[in-house]
């Protein structure tokens, strides 16, 4: 199920227009975090005023976007001093090989769009290919870009891994980088890297119980090791 996700938009009209745009193409499910909602929302919303009223307001934004099986996030920038946050970057149609599950859309502001630190919680980033001489689209007419591409996709009902699940094996994995003396200048890199391939993975519930018994049995070893390696470090130094 797509949940469209708008993040501090500053322009009223803009929400309700979204809002529009997804009862016409038959979604529901519209999220608002720190937007600015006005009667101006509702007039240009036309007849998906009841979509706008029955949207919903995000207060933490990592933990909401937690419960998700997937999270996109959308920008109409692919370079920038974080390069490696905008990769890999999809185009919309290439999206719709992995929607699956419960999906949250993240669409940001109208002047600078998507935090960096936003970006780092998505798992996969959208592109909507543009001309080079104005390649930022209104985030309205970006939310119906990607809504029609996605609006012929059909999903399975399987249960899926959840973002929070995966921050979960994240967190393993950031133990066992510490435990092998991974560089410590790299590991919020590589950590970036590897959400994104957990996310684009479309991990079943099993396979991820599979995964975290082999980190959670290879931490255990290493701990093993080393409390060995000191104890008898120990008993050399006194006998």
């Amino acid at each position: 199920m797509i949940h469209v996700v708008l993040v501090e938009l500053k322009i009223p009209e803009n929400v309700g227009f979204i809002a529009r745009v997804l009862k016409n193409f038959g979604y529901e499910n519209l999220w608002l975090y720190k937007c600015k909602v006005t009667e101006e929302s509702f007039k240009t919303a036309a007849n998906a005023r009841d979509l706008l009223e029955k949207a919903r307001k995000i207060e933490d934004l990592n933990s909401f976007l937690s419960k998700f099986n997937l999270v996109v996030g959308t920008t109409g920038i692919s370079g920038g001093e974080y390069r490696y946050f905008r990769k890999p970057m999809l185009t919309p149609n290439e999206l719709k090989e992995f929607i699956e599950g419960e999906v949250a859309i993240l669409f940001g502001r109208e002047d600078y769009g998507l935090l960096n630190e936003e970006l780092e919680m998505c798992h996969v980033l959208v592109k909507i290919p543009t001309s080079d001489i104005y390649p930022v689209m209104n985030v309205s007419h970006a939310v119906a870009v990607i809504l029609y591409e996605l609006s012929s996709k059909k999903t399975s009902e399987e249960k899926l891994a959840t973002a929070g699940d995966i921050e979960i094996m994240i967190s393993k994995v950031s133990e066992l980088m510490e435990l092998i003396d991974f560089p410590a200048v790299r590991r919020k890199r590589e950590i970036v890297t590897l959400r994104r391939v957990l996310g684009r993975a479309r991990m079943r519930d099993y396979e991820f119980e599979s995964l975290m018994g082999i980190f959670t049995k290879t931490i255990s070893f290493i701990k093993k090791l080393r409390t060995e390696k000191e104890k008898s470090k120990e008993e050399n130094l006194t006998s």
